[in-house]
């Protein structure tokens, strides 16, 4: 059992501010962006322009002469994309230096696999708008977790052992010894963050039964995609029984037998997608 502490402490152990990645999300959502004002922020960060041009040049987009400007390789991977790897990359350096414990491997493991997850299902179910904005929710739905871990790695670690040997669930065991959620946490931090209202209700609501946020649809897509990605990271030997998702899959047009078969096809294209294995590089390389 952990000892209880205040709500503030928790938030305290987490970054104020990934200044970069709030400064691309308000550009791009309020539509004053350009490559080059985006090239100016992103330039600022040596190890993140570093990154996007190894994506730039990788086997993804193999070209003939290699991309050696920033601008270039904004322009050859496209704004989406961009926007994605800079959210992944500043994410991930929030706590690199834990790099090698079991919590971040798995954590990263199934951040990566709800956000890619989610955004074939906006596609599938017929929300295409919301493609990327699901992209990053998923990626970000867990971000409370961090803060969890910082406080005390040592007994957040033993809670997820505790999560992957009797597949109990993260916010049951977090309420018990800490009075509070990752779920409470991570929209807290979102919006301390400035990130728009989406990826907080996201953060705060995936998975519940019922969801008051008025971005219901991501919610509920990123719900699924992080179940999914549950039973791909946290429970591979024992998945949880789809049948769980029965009242959310209702709300996107879908049923148990289809999700099952979806997971299975889709499980089977990631491992072969290329930007996919990218962004595993670029978190656990």
């Amino acid at each position: 059992m952990v000892m209880q502490t205040s709500y503030a402490s928790y938030l305290k152990t987490i970054p104020v501010n990934p200044g970069i990645a709030t400064k691309v999300l308000e550009m791009v959502e309020h539509q004053e962006y350009s490559f080059k004002n985006l090239e100016g922020i992103i330039s600022a960060d040596p190890g993140l322009t570093a990154k996007i041009l190894k994506i730039a040049n990788s086997a993804m987009y193999a070209r003939q002469n290699r991309v050696l400007k920033l601008q270039t390789a904004m322009t050859l991977l496209g704004l989406n994309t961009i926007k994605n790897v800079v959210i992944l990359v500043t994410g991930a350096s929030m706590f690199k230096q834990k790099a090698g414990s079991r919590f971040y491997k798995l954590f990263w493991r199934h951040s990566l696999a709800s956000a890619f997850v989610a955004r074939d299902l906006a596609m599938t179910t017929g929300a295409e708008s919301m493609v990327e904005e699901a992209f990053i929710a998923g990626l970000l739905h867990n971000v409370g977790q961090i803060a969890l871990y910082l406080h005390d790695p040592v007994a957040y670690e033993a809670l997820v052992a505790e999560v992957v040997r009797d597949g109990k669930r993260f916010s049951e065991l977090e309420s018990a010894a800490y009075g509070t959620t990752h779920k409470e946490i991570g929209s807290d931090v979102l919006s301390m963050w400035n990130f728009p209202d989406l990826y907080s209700d996201c953060a705060k609501e995936h998975g519940n039964a019922n969801i008051t946020s008025s971005h219901k649809k991501v919610v509920l897509i990123v719900s699924v995609g992080a179940f999914i990605a549950g039973n791909w990271t946290y429970f591979p030997d024992e998945p949880k029984p789809y049948a769980l998702l029965d009242k959310t899959l209702l709300h996107l047009g879908m049923d148990v037998p289809g999700i099952e078969a979806y997971q299975a096809g889709y499980q089977g294209r990631l491992e072969n997608d290329k930007f996919y294995k990218e962004c595993q590089n670029l978190i656990m390389g």
